[in-house]
């Protein structure tokens, strides 16, 4: 008897799983970034958990966020973000000395994207949420649910430190 419930609980509970799915859910056809962050992350000479040193982030103001769109000479679609960057003012571990360390080339990115979409990093663009180097533009392409992408440039237009 212990047997066929579980046979009978597995089985409507699979059925229930599988059934119609590919028909009832939207494939998202959006490849858009939506929103933006940026961070500058350091390890804080005072502070250690374990031995290990800890390590601080501070965000950082961005401002005039441009989502631009424009078809090239071939047709193609160029999309891009631009927008400006200020480090704030120095303020608790995050000391005078390590604000002017913050560049360009030490930032983590961060962003929305559309729902169900997917991100990839193009042309030695930094992965989001790992530091990199934003001195030049940076290409990422957006792939939406449904399969369609969009190449997105994203640029720091001014750096304020």
């Amino acid at each position: 008897m212990k047997y066929l419930l579980i046979l009978g609980m597995a089985l409507t509970l699979s059925s229930c799983l599988k059934y119609g799915l590919e028909e009832n859910l939207p494939k998202f056809k959006e490849a858009l970034i939506t929103e933006v962050f940026m961070e500058y992350r350091f390890e804080d000479p005072t502070a250690t958990s374990g031995g290990s040193p800890v390590v601080r982030n501070v965000t950082l103001t961005l401002s005039q966020k441009q989502f631009k769109r424009k078809e090239n000479t071939a047709g193609a679609t160029l999309d891009s973000l631009i927008f400006n960057v200020t480090v704030p003012a120095a303020s608790g571990s995050f000391t005078a000395a390590e604000k002017a360390k913050v560049s360009k080339s030490r930032l983590v990115f961060m962003t929305n994207i559309s729902p169900a979409a997917t991100m990839e990093p193009l042309e030695g663009a930094p992965m989001p949420g790992i530091p990199g180097d934003f001195s030049q533009p940076r290409k990422y392409k957006i792939t939406a649910a449904n399969g369609d992408s969009r190449v997105w440039v994203v640029r720091i237009a001014n750096f304020t430190n």
